[in-house]
């Protein structure tokens, strides 16, 4: 497979109330669940961060991003990343707060990635972490502002997939999602 994982893990966490990547659950930081889940479907994985804190705690990676500019948007994060792995035939998107996503589901969105944008569907309910494939790329230096490539649907080929893992729609935005969550 030649396809990669990212973290997106340079956001501010406004909702939250304090830094949610580094929210520990089940013992981890949220960050580090994430991470994990790409690293048990065997893809290399790399984070791109803000602050070397959360990038520490995401564990181990085969590289780190730092953005700078993360404050005009998740636009920035992609980029970034982007630019970075250009050579990459696909790229898998975890975001940072979503610690219930099954290894299995990575694989599988990195399986499909043959054009456009890969997204799984839970009961029809469209989730994370989508992937990208290498035609995309282009588009993606097209975003501006806090967008991410749910902006490019519609603009590129998108293929839903059906998996058995409600956490694809689980993420912690909020202290309260933090005390409800369970996986």
């Amino acid at each position: 497979m030649s396809c990669v994982g990212v973290v997106l893990a340079a956001g501010g966490s406004t909702r939250f109330g304090g830094d949610k990547l580094l929210f520990r659950y089940r013992g981890r930081p949220l960050v580090w669940w994430a991470a994990e889940a790409l690293r048990l479907s065997g893809l290399e994985v790399y984070l791109v961060a803000a602050r070397r804190e959360v990038a520490s705690a995401a564990g181990r990676a085969d590289g780190v991003v730092y953005n700078p500019w993360w404050r005009l948007g998740l636009s920035t994060s992609v980029k970034a990343a982007v630019a970075a792995l250009l050579d990459r035939r696909c790229i898998v998107w975890m975001l940072g707060d979503m610690p219930c996503v099954k290894p299995s589901t990575v694989s599988t969105v990195a399986r499909r990635c043959r054009e456009g944008i890969v997204v799984p569907t839970y009961r029809g309910a469209r989730g994370n972490p989508a992937a990208s494939c290498r035609d995309v790329y282009p588009k993606v230096f097209e975003l501006e502002g806090d967008v991410g490539l749910r902006a490019l649907f519609g603009k590129v080929p998108l293929e839903a997939v059906e998996v058995e893992d409600p956490g694809i729609l689980i993420d912690v935005d909020t202290l309260d999602d933090s005390k409800k969550l369970s996986c």
